[in-house]
């Protein structure tokens, strides 16, 4: 009964990142006792996947649902991202060279179409980061050029676009209407930086 309890505990995860992962609504996380060792490298539609074994296939059916049901954001995904890693928080690093999606088991594993969604969403944000990029050589980035509350917003609609356009649940979509953008700032210190970043659990 001990180890039932151990390996299967309920968790409730909430946040959503600015330009860098998505909140979730509950999830029953599965914990295991001795985690998976990292699978090599795989590849689907010319983006790198890095993670245990579950992890792979996760991402993969994740990735074949956007290319089969919702085929111009997966062309949009294959242009802004070039890796998508397991880790221990969701966040996209769109400055990376290729730019990297990492995510954590509480987002990958809720659902294949919320997976596949949080993809297309932090897709999005990556490209705002590219277009300014593009329009603004040899300059540094802004934040609020790929983040922040109003393209949060931006990117949450998106990601509902395509929710819908790949099957997701009801739940799923009802969920994505209650964001307003401001569920980045953790810390309720008016700002979303790397202190909100640690403090995430999903």
């Amino acid at each position: 009964m001990n180890l039932m309890k151990s390996r299967f505990s309920i968790l409730f995860w909430f946040g959503l990142a600015v330009c860098m992962g998505i909140v979730m609504p509950a999830i029953h996380a599965r914990q295991t006792l001795h985690p998976m060792p990292p699978s090599p490298p795989s590849h689907y539609g010319g983006i790198e996947i890095r993670g245990d074994a579950k992890f792979v296939i996760q991402t993969r059916a994740a990735l074949i649902l956007l290319d089969q049901k919702a085929p111009a954001a997966f062309e949009k995904i294959q242009t802004y991202v070039g890796m998508i890693e397991q880790g221990e928080h969701s966040g996209m690093w769109a400055w990376e060279t290729p730019p990297r999606y990492e995510v954590g088991d509480a987002t990958a594993f809720f659902s294949v179409t919320w997976y596949a969604s949080t993809i297309a969403h932090d897709a999005t944000h990556s490209e705002l980061y590219a277009q300014y990029q593009a329009a603004h050589p040899n300059q540094p980035v802004p934040e609020d050029a790929y983040g922040g509350v109003e393209v949060e917003r931006f990117c949450i609609g998106y990601q509902l676009d395509v929710s819908k356009q790949i099957g997701a649940p009801q739940s799923e979509m009802d969920y994505l209407s209650t964001l307003d953008g401001t569920h980045c700032d953790l810390d309720h210190d008016g700002d979303c930086d790397w202190d909100d970043y640690q403090n995430r659990n999903w």
